[in-house]
């Protein structure tokens, strides 16, 4: 992480409203959860008119499609027909399958495994995010273990590691000051407490400020 601040993926988002509040503040990247047993599922089609609706901005953010254990033909689908700018597969499959595509990619790392046994394939993902190993798949709000967290921003240096897992508005800035990831993933974070499938605009707002400006937080 900079001095100017991390970046920030806002994941899930299912409602045009919700992206309109990303693109006003300008949040870099927005993950579309293409996996149909999340609560924040998207069709292809459903998908499509969202991703249209963010490269009608003057500022497009990075399109993440977040997918669990896709096919080969999946993937390639997804940047087809979705113009996405990267996948983030989920699941058991190694991520040796997506890296051979040629296509960018961010590799998961669940859990705290041995730093030493941690190689990026190559071709290198476009970015690592660290997340919590819990039953079935993303870290459902559940935060890792920053403190490996940042040893692992430094062992895997130069590929940018991002930090998912938990993060809020409550606790965002102390997660940029202990880890330094380069980015800040959220989900359930940026959620309505009533509604997993809606955003709350403070809880976007917020995130989006601390990771522009962390010291200020």
């Amino acid at each position: 992480m900079s001095a100017l601040g991390a970046q920030l993926k806002i994941c899930g988002v299912t409602h045009p409203d919700d992206l309109d509040v990303c693109l006003a503040h300008r949040v870099p990247a927005i993950g579309l959860n293409l996996w149909p047993g999340s609560k924040r599922a998207l069709t292809f089609e459903q998908a499509a008119l969202l991703a249209l609706r963010a490269r009608a901005g003057a500022e497009p953010p990075t399109l993440v499609a977040v997918m669990v254990d896709p096919t080969e033909a999946e993937v390639h689908r997804a940047f087809d027909e979705l113009a996405v700018d990267l996948v983030q597969p989920h699941g058991d499959a190694p991520i040796e399958r997506y890296a051979r595509l040629g296509r960018p990619y961010a590799w998961v790392i669940r859990g705290t495994p041995e730093l030493a046994s941690l190689r990026p394939p190559s071709p290198a993902p476009a970015w690592i995010l660290l997340d919590a190993r819990v039953d079935g798949f993303g870290g459902q709000g559940v935060t890792t273990d920053w403190s490996w967290a940042a040893r692992a921003v430094t062992a895997l240096c130069p590929v940018p590691v991002w930090l998912a897992g938990g993060i809020t508005p409550d606790n965002a800035a102390s997660a940029l000051a202990q880890v330094r990831p380069a980015g800040l993933d959220v989900a359930s974070g940026a959620e309505r407490p009533d509604d997993p499938r809606r955003k709350d605009p403070a809880a976007i707002a917020a995130l989006a400020s601390i990771c522009k400006n962390p010291s200020a937080s």
